[in-house]
């Protein structure tokens, strides 16, 4: 998954300890004794808050900040955590009139990658399409979080990636000029049209016996070595990272320093801002150097179509290309990686389903989609967007520099566009809708490729090893922290 997966962190967000329960917004009615929010005391009669949408992380709040009159109970809010009526004293008799600013909740709003759902997201998404967060450092940005309101930002050219990277404005993450990730209009159409000669879905079908036969020689070894064993081992990151050397033209030898580069690309909180730069640099050189050898030495891989591809005698540049090369050496198996990981432990937890797929093979390129818009692989919301003028975004105007996060798994679950958004059914037959690969321009040249390996390996799987199960409770299971993808660091399983 090459555009709108594969996402650079934000710089400088490092995570601050948290309490064992931290502040919850949904908890928020039944926080103002605690003095989260201070409001100004008004007539019993009116119950206008006496802050704006904006200062409230962005929408129809009013349910949330209670003016409560003498005696009245204000109902709880629900949350994961639970939470209780509390009868509210007036404010009728305050002798001061003062007014706190809410606190915004924290952005990403999921916590630990043992989580499968953003809870906060999805009960954020009930109440307005659109909200203020709060990132780690301080910073204010919106948050989209339904599927129209999601699609307006991916598409709407008023919303500017290549601002969210400007060296001479408002720098967002690790800025990293000339990817395709990080442009805008017309470069952006001319450089990914370069691409697209190149990386084509004809390209992709050829790989498709290859892809079937590498599936069934993984699942070989896997039976030798029998149960248990670590599928994340012996299957689902081996597959990826064998496909994109062999589209690529890389070396399969030096997959452990290249997936250690990408760890630290693709890391947030598990690793510093300097070792961050320091795995984009490596991969970086890494390409820079495979391109100068293909040069010499021409094979029958994407990097030697690439440097050979134009558009009426014009040329991807050299940082265009070495760019573009390693973001999808990096991003491109550690996606297809994460998400068969995830999958695999969701089947697997829920047997049931992958029964299912095992009495039904014909069901497995529709349960990939349903898995794809099911499943949580990056709560991180990168790469981000900055307005370019003002917009109207779900009822709510976002002024020119201000940042949106697009939240893809939460617009996923929206109820607007799926019935019973979420309920996992492998059968749902407008999974196909989702926008994991994203949407627009920007929409994922690398999900024909995806979408091959996750089916291939799902198919062979459940076909060849049908009592396949886990070896641990999934509570168990470990979990790989710190990064902008979520996965499970090892995936125990036997038959």
């Amino acid at each position: 998954m090459i555009e709108g997966v594969g996402r650079l962190p934000l710089a400088g967000l490092d995570r601050q300890q948290q309490p064992q329960l931290p502040y919850h917004p949904a908890r928020f009615a039944n926080s103002l004794p605690d003095g989260l929010i201070h409001l100004q005391p008004v007539p019993d009669a009116e119950y206008e808050p006496t802050v704006t949408d904006r200062t409230v992380w962005g929408v129809h709040m009013q349910h949330h900040i209670a003016f409560i009159k003498k005696g009245v109970s204000t109902p709880s809010v629900g949350s994961p955590h639970g939470g209780r009526s509390q009868s509210r004293r007036s404010f009728s008799d305050e002798k001061t009139n003062m007014t706190r600013i809410p606190s915004l909740p924290e952005f990403p709003f999921v916590e630990s990658g043992a989580l499968d759902t953003d809870t906060l997201g999805v009960e954020m998404l009930d109440r307005a399409p659109v909200a203020r967060a709060r990132t780690r450092d301080g910073t204010e940005i919106w948050v989209a979080l339904s599927n129209d309101v999601a699609r307006q930002v991916v598409t709407d050219p008023r919303f500017s990636r290549r601002a969210a990277v400007d060296p001479d404005g408002r720098q967002i993450g690790n800025a990293v000029p000339d990817l395709l990730i990080s442009m805008d209009g017309e470069e952006h159409a001319h450089v990914r049209r370069l691409f697209a000669k190149a990386f084509t879905p004809r390209m992709v079908e050829r790989m498709r016996p290859w892809i079937a036969d590498l599936v069934g020689e993984l699942l070989d070894a896997m039976e030798r070595k029998g149960p248990p064993l670590d599928l994340v081992e012996y299957v689902t990151a081996p597959l990826p990272v064998t496909v994109i050397c062999q589209l690529l033209g890389v070396p399969y030898d030096d997959r452990d320093q290249f997936m250690e580069w990408t760890d630290r690309m693709l890391g947030d909180t598990g690793f510093t801002r300097e070792e961050i730069a320091e795995g984009i640099g490596n991969l970086q050189r890494y390409m820079q150097q495979l391109v100068e050898r293909k040069r010499r030495e021409p094979g029958d891989d994407l990097t030697t179509e690439l440097i050979g591809v134009s558009e009426q005698g014009d040329r991807l540049t050299e940082d265009q290309l070495v760019k573009n090369l390693f973001l999808m050496l990096g991003a491109g198996h550690d996606t297809t990686l994460k998400q068969l990981s995830n999958s695999l432990l969701l089947l697997l937890t829920r047997r049931e389903e992958y029964v299912r797929l095992v009495g039904c093979p014909e069901l497995i390129p529709n349960a990939v989609e349903e898995l794809l818009r099911f499943l949580l692989l990056s709560p991180s919301g990168l790469p981000v967007r900055v307005a370019v003028e003002d917009v109207d975004l779900g009822g709510q105007t976002i002024r020119a520099g201000e940042t949106v996060a697009v939240l893809h798994h939460v617009a996923n679950r929206d109820p607007g566009l799926y019935t019973c958004p979420n309920d996992l059914d492998l059968g749902r037959s407008d999974a196909v809708k989702h926008m994991s690969f994203g949407a627009g321009p920007h929409f994922c040249l690398g999900a024909p490729l995806a979408r091959l390996e996750l089916q291939t390996a799902l198919l062979q799987l459940t076909q060849r090893v049908p009592t396949l199960r886990l070896a641990v409770p999934p509570a168990e299971v470990e979990w790989k922290e710190g990064g902008l993808q979520r996965g499970p660091r090892i995936l125990p399983v036997e038959w």
